[in-house]
């Protein structure tokens, strides 16, 4: 999971990451808003969310290209791991992501 300051710079993020092979899709969710502590503040701002599919061996080269092109100096970089799922679809994953 990736939040992004806007959908532009989802769509950006996403396509970046498709195209190299780091993930097989990104799914984004237009508008999400999070609240959170930044520097003191309590902040309540519109995002963008990604739902980012790869797999584990591509996370480092994903965190780093999405650390280069994000606009935040922290940004939500989550990798949550898949437990079961359709096989044909995490084959899939696989597949376009080698």
């Amino acid at each position: 999971m990736v939040t992004a300051a806007n959908q532009d710079e989802a769509v950006k993020i996403a396509d970046h990451v498709v195209r190299a092979r780091l993930a097989a899709c990104a799914s984004t969710i237009p508008t999400v808003r999070s609240t959170y502590w930044w520097e003191g503040k309590l902040m309540n701002e519109e995002e963008s969310l990604l739902l980012i599919k790869t797999t584990s061996d591509k996370f480092n080269s994903l965190e780093e290209t999405i650390r280069k092109i994000h606009s935040y100096k922290v940004p939500e970089i989550i990798a949550i791991q898949v437990s079961k799922g359709f096989p044909p679809y995490l084959e899939w994953v696989l597949r376009e992501t080698s």
